[in-house]
């Protein structure tokens, strides 16, 4: 069953050629991470992409590459909706309210609603970012080092730099395979650091 969904998740990217991909409000590290991960893919695969997050990108991460092709709003031109990362469709934010669920749904969250046409839900993967990362290059697509980059973003930040305990040999296996597609791990973890401490300063300023 799990392959026949793959297949039919590939598939439906393959024929899509104006794809809208989103995730959750407030979005953390593995929101941002597969959103980016699969918006440049896609991108770079030919189509026309649209990545959405309600509430913007969070400082600790508009470093990564395509962070600033993110919007706040829809353009109406979409043949296919995306969600990753979302295990409940209204955690997509008021912006989403007018549109019908999504085509696909790509998540690791177990309490997934499955809302989804087609719904890709590997609860025993660590993130959705590795989720991604190993289907991808089945769906024909490369991995380069901005996908990379956006896809160990995902797994450093939601296993609290693999601190976790869902992190498991296959995935560290899979951070080794995104450092050897290029990302720069060290240069991740500085600049989620910085960024993370950007946002304490804001909140504190804005406390006083």
């Amino acid at each position: 069953m799990k392959n026949d969904i793959v297949g039919a998740v590939g598939s439906r990217l393959a024929a899509g050629q104006n794809l809208l991909i989103a995730s959750h409000e407030r979005p953390d590290g593995d929101a941002a991470g597969s959103l980016l991960g699969l918006g440049l893919a896609m991108h770079a695969a030919g189509k026309n992409v649209q990545m959405v997050l309600a509430d913007g990108v969070p400082s600790a991460f508009r470093h990564l590459a395509g962070a600033d092709q993110i919007k706040a709003s829809i353009e109406p031109a979409f043949d296919t909706f995306i969600t990753v990362d979302c295990p409940e469709y209204n955690r997509t934010g008021k912006v989403f309210a007018a549109l019908r669920s999504p085509d696909i749904n790509i998540d690791h969250h177990t309490t997934n609603e499955k809302s989804g046409e087609l719904n890709l839900v590997e609860g025993d993967e660590v993130v959705t970012s590795a989720i991604l990362a190993s289907r991808l290059p089945s769906w024909g697509h490369r991995i380069t080092a901005s996908v990379a980059a956006a896809l160990l973003t995902g797994v450093l930040t939601d296993t609290l730099g693999f601190r976790t305990f869902n992190v498991t040999p296959e995935a560290m296996l899979q951070v080794a395979a995104r450092i050897e597609a290029g990302a720069d791990l060290p240069q991740l973890y500085r600049r989620q650091e910085v960024g993370l401490a950007a946002n304490r300063r804001i909140h504190s300023t804005h406390g006083q």
